[in-house]
């Protein structure tokens, strides 16, 4: 199952369109009422088991030798991560081969151009400004909080994406990993085996609602990072004006990262004050990740990655601006969208 080619129409329409939205519902239905985060449980408690089972092995005695032993308990191993891997895939992982956005959106790479980027980011640019002004002194919501917030919002999303069955808003969960989350510079993941949705408690207000989003994303069938991106974006745009700034100051981080650099500085300082600010609190958050610990974590987050099939690796979560760039779905989403038309037309 691994390395088996397969077809992506017959993903996503046996899998991601069939099984798994009635999977999901079936899961989400009774551990989102779950009052414990069953990956702790099944990350602490599966590694002790099999600590302590190795041990046992090696330390009864019996006739084997000890390299016939460390054999068989390294055959046992390999099945047992044979089975977790087609669990995974049954579960939600066979989402990493449905069709992509990129293909069912209609994603034209000769839309994505320099000049297109920096008119992007100039119009985000202002919008942000804006936005903070309408938000700068009321309250963020809380992670319990925000699938009343922003629910709506999601499944409106799905449904303009397609789909006949949206996914739950579920309740945010603080894992017992959040200490390594801290360390790690993770900001948040979906449990695929429970599907709950784990964020890192140390996460800024105005950036909750954001990747709250992505990991709703992901149970919603969106495996691939730069699509959880996207319907992420999408879904804070469609809420309230604080979930809307949270979208964009996360788009405009990543576009001010791709546009030319000799037009970088002229569009950083149309930033407004407050903006600035708030980026300067999330550098001042993830410089407090340990830096070994961060690098392994993005070694690690890369080599899955890649065994899933997505070819870039980490640095796939960049990938959202061609969506929001290169598709009429994005472009219609963006500020003053009218001036340049769905098709992007100069």
């Amino acid at each position: 199952m691994a390395v088996l080619p397969v077809s992506r129409s017959a993903v996503e329409s046996a899998y991601s369109q069939g099984v798994y939205p009635v999977l999901r519902q079936l899961v989400t239905a009774a551990t989102n009422r779950a009052p414990l985060v069953l990956f702790d449980w099944l990350l602490l408690g599966g590694a002790a088991a099999i600590l302590g089972w190795i041990a046992w092995r090696l330390l009864r005695p019996g006739r084997q030798g000890r390299l016939r032993v460390l054999g068989a308990v390294a055959a046992r191993l390999a099945v047992v991560a044979a089975t977790l891997y087609l669990v995974f895939l049954a579960t939600w992982g066979l989402n990493y081969r449905r069709e992509t956005l990129a293909e069912k959106l209609a994603y034209a790479e000769d839309r994505v151009t320099p000049a297109v980027l920096e008119a992007l980011t100039a119009s985000a640019v202002a919008r942000l400004n804006e936005l903070f002004e309408a938000v700068e002194t009321r309250s963020w919501p809380q992670l319990e909080e925000l699938p009343a917030e922003l629910g709506p919002a999601v499944e409106r999303v799905q449904r303009e994406l397609g789909a006949s069955r949206p996914a739950p808003a579920v309740v945010p969960r603080r894992s017992l990993l959040t200490p390594y989350f801290r360390r790690a510079g993770i900001d948040g993941m979906t449990d695929p085996f429970s599907l709950q949705v784990l964020v890192n408690d140390t996460v800024l207000p105005f950036e909750r609602p954001f990747v709250t989003a992505h990991e709703w994303a992901h149970v919603a069938g969106y495996a691939h990072e730069a699509e959880a991106n996207f319907v992420a974006w999408l879904t804070c745009l469609a809420g309230d004006e604080r979930m809307q700034y949270s979208g964009w100051l996360n788009l405009v981080g990543r576009l001010l990262g791709a546009v030319p650099e000799s037009s970088r500085e002229a569009l950083g300082a149309l930033l407004g004050p407050g903006p600035r600010a708030d980026y300067a609190a999330i550098r001042a958050r993830t410089s407090r990740a340990v830096p070994v610990i961060q690098r392994s974590a993005r070694r690690l987050n890369d080599g899955y990655l890649r065994a899933n099939r997505v070819a870039g690796g980490v640095r796939s979560y960049g990938e959202v601006l061609q969506l929001a760039v290169g598709t009429d779905l994005g472009r219609r989403s963006w500020p003053e969208a009218d001036a340049r038309g769905p098709s992007g037309s100069e």
